[in-house]
């Protein structure tokens, strides 16, 4: 009976393993450089944030026909740059700091997916991270306007 707790318990522990706490933090930290990022202008913090094969997407209709637009991490930066005197779109909440929200949604081993609210400027993303070799970085990004106004 000892062995078969000993082994039910060994392998929980192997389960479990996976997610740390360094983990959940490095994920935060590469969501935050990303967002206040490209809030800033500060092509750095993107760059160290999001995978140079960075795939981000918005899907969108017009006239009937559906398509993608398309971000790559170099359109990510120039887009970025816009915003160093301040950002050019809307701002919904004047006067009040850039507070994202987000969301670890998962971590399997070296993936990971999380959701990110901007209140201030009106949109989400649903990213997409993985691990390698120590460092997390934004690999896939799925963005819309936030619908609740």
């Amino acid at each position: 009976m000892k062995k078969i707790i000993l082994m039910l318990a060994v392998i929980l522990s192997l389960t479990v393993s996976g997610q740390t706490k360094e983990d959940s933090l490095a994920i935060k930290k590469a969501i935050t450089d990303y967002i206040e990022g490209w809030a800033t202008g500060n092509v750095e913090r993107i760059q160290t944030a999001v995978s140079p094969e960075l795939s981000k997407r918005r899907v969108a209709a017009s006239g009937g026909i559906v398509f993608a637009q398309d971000m790559s991490r170099s359109l990510l930066c120039v887009s970025a740059l816009g915003n160093a005197s301040g950002v050019r779109m809307q701002d919904l909440t004047p006067g009040k700091e850039l507070v994202p929200e987000l969301k670890i949604l998962d971590i399997e081993g070296t993936n990971a997916s999380a959701k990110t609210w901007n209140v201030k400027y009106g949109f989400f993303d649903y990213l997409h991270l993985s691990k390698a070799g120590g460092k997390w970085m934004i690999v896939n990004v799925l963005w819309d306007m936030n619908s609740k106004k």
